[in-house]
């Protein structure tokens, strides 16, 4: 389990790519049912809702991968669809358990508080570092360049937020 959780850490510091992975099924389902259950504990988090987390999990889980298949049935490399949604969602996973706790943290502390500007800052940082993670996933999927990489990244997330303040209101 550790050398899984490297190969994540080092697909999100560049020094990997989705290729590298081996193209299990059972791997991607192994990676999609942790990151579910990231996704749970998250919702458990301040100020998270135990309730719809199946809708939630299914936005964190089911929803990169659909995208993930639309992407690369489009650019016709559908064999990479394995190696590259367990990329996706390995790092989702390493971003989820930075990010949901600073979020937390940032909504116990409260956005009056001074701490809220430096936690603010980290997760910004977080997020940022998580697109960039994504887009080098997707430049190597695609074999294009770091902008179409870049581009998808942000079009997805931008997807899942749209998706989700209309499906999921108030979380």
């Amino acid at each position: 389990m550790l050398r899984l959780a490297k190969a994540f850490w080092d697909i999100a510091l560049w020094r990997k790519t989705p290729a590298q992975l081996p193209a299990s099924v059972f791997l991607l389902s192994l990676v999609a049912a942790i990151a579910a259950i990231v996704e749970v504990l998250g919702a458990l988090l301040p100020p998270g809702s135990g309730d719809r987390i199946v809708m939630r999990v299914a936005f964190s889980v089911g929803l990169p991968l659909a995208f993930t298949w639309a992407v690369l049935s489009i650019a016709r490399h559908r064999q990479r669809f394995v190696q590259t949604g367990i990329a996706l969602l390995g790092v989702a996973v390493l971003a989820d358990l930075v990010l949901y706790p600073l979020g937390a943290l940032l909504n116990f502390v409260g956005s009056d508080n001074p701490f809220s500007i430096p936690l603010g800052l980290l997760l910004l940082v977080g997020l940022i570092w998580y697109l960039l993670a994504c887009a080098n996933i997707w430049r190597a999927a695609l074999d294009s360049g770091l902008a179409l990489g870049a581009a998808i990244s942000v079009g997805s997330l931008l997807l899942s937020f749209a998706l989700e303040q209309q499906l999921l209101p108030g979380t």
